[in-house]
């Protein structure tokens, strides 16, 4: 079966229907994944997951304009291994227009809090922070000095709701970043997400990707690599630090490969 078929076969499920699964406070686990997997993991799932259906659209497209100080003091908290940490982000949703402020903390106990103003629906959606934003920014960001930089993405994504669990995956596609007058994407690599109240390792999607267990790293392992820095990384060589150098190598080859 083809990726579009596997997700027509999921039954539907709406945003006023998640309720819990909503997961503002969260533990999350992300993966490196090849595209061409999708199908055989949502096979392997299908009775166990909606997907989240917005105005009929199942795959959803997303942008990510990233905040960080002008040292990238999130970036630089994030790569050396700080559990304690900060990352901002304005986003917009595709599937409704709407755009927001969001702010994620990431707890040392590995727990991901976020916080969310909704943006204007009358200026581009991502017009520079007006002052209620910035003071928002201020009071909830955890190093001074937050501003909007010149790296954004684009994305699409679709989401999986546990029928069972508090539980919520994400799947990213197509990912693609942008600094300036240049871009890099991952090309048929993806990036999924595993969010849950509390860390389930018999979530069904877990079980589903060991058959993929055999796979060249990072591919099927949990990974701290988030959007944020893969994208930082790839359009900033000068960046790359000793820490995520093997990774990052790696997903240079296997764009290439795939």
């Amino acid at each position: 079966m083809t990726l579009q078929e596997n997700i027509d076969e999921l039954s539907p499920i709406g945003l006023h229907e998640i309720g819990d699964a909503d997961l503002m406070s969260r533990l999350d686990q992300k993966y490196l994944i090849r595209k061409d997997w999708i199908p055989e993991l949502l096979n392997r799932c299908k009775n166990d997951y909606q997907i989240l259906e917005v105005k009929g659209k199942r795959v959803t497209n997303y942008s990510n304009h990233f905040i960080d100080t002008v040292g990238l003091e999130s970036f630089n908290q994030h790569v050396r291994g700080r559990k304690a940490r900060f990352k901002a982000r304005i986003r917009n949703y595709g599937s409704n227009g709407l755009s927001f402020l969001e702010i994620k903390r990431k707890t040392v106990h590995g727990r991901t809090l976020k916080e969310r103003i909704p943006r204007s629906t009358e200026s581009a959606w991502n017009a520079p922070l007006n002052e209620e934003e910035q003071h928002f920014l201020n009071e909830h960001y955890g190093y001074e000095g937050g501003q909007m930089l010149r790296l954004n993405s684009t994305f699409n994504r679709l989401t999986l709701v546990s029928t069972a669990l508090n539980e919520r995956i994400t799947i990213d596609t197509d990912l693609t970043f942008y600094q300036g007058n240049e871009s890099e994407g991952l090309g048929a690599l993806a990036i999924m997400e595993v969010k849950q109240e509390r860390i389930n390792r018999f979530s069904p999607m877990l079980q589903a990707l060991r058959a993929f267990r055999f796979s060249t790293p990072p591919l099927g392992r949990k990974t701290s690599l988030s959007k944020y820095i893969v994208g930082t990384l790839l359009l900033n060589r000068n960046l790359e630090p000793r820490s995520y150098r093997s990774a990052m190598k790696r997903i240079k080859l296997l764009k290439q490969e795939i």
